[in-house]
């Protein structure tokens, strides 16, 4: 069930892997601070997500850290 929450915090989690992208690639600061900024972010905005479309909290948890996780890692192996 999408709700326009779900779909907020999903533009959001669009938001964090474009400005981490950003953030390593111009190297607004130190690369590693940025990175793990955006992996933390990603991860807590994506269990956010889960839990707005109705999951419990382990499935929210464990897609957070799978889907927040695997994107971020993709992102920043493009930026590094």
């Amino acid at each position: 069930m999408r709700t326009p929450s779900a779909l907020l915090l999903f533009l959001l989690f669009a938001v964090i892997l474009f400005v981490m992208y950003i953030a390593v690639r111009r190297r607004w600061g130190p690369p590693v601070l940025a990175g793990a900024l955006g992996f933390v972010a990603c991860i807590v905005v994506m269990t956010l997500n889960s839990l707005a479309q109705g999951n419990d909290i382990y499935r929210a948890i464990f897609s957070g850290l799978l889907v927040g996780g695997l994107f971020s890692i993709g992102v920043l192996a493009m930026a590094w």
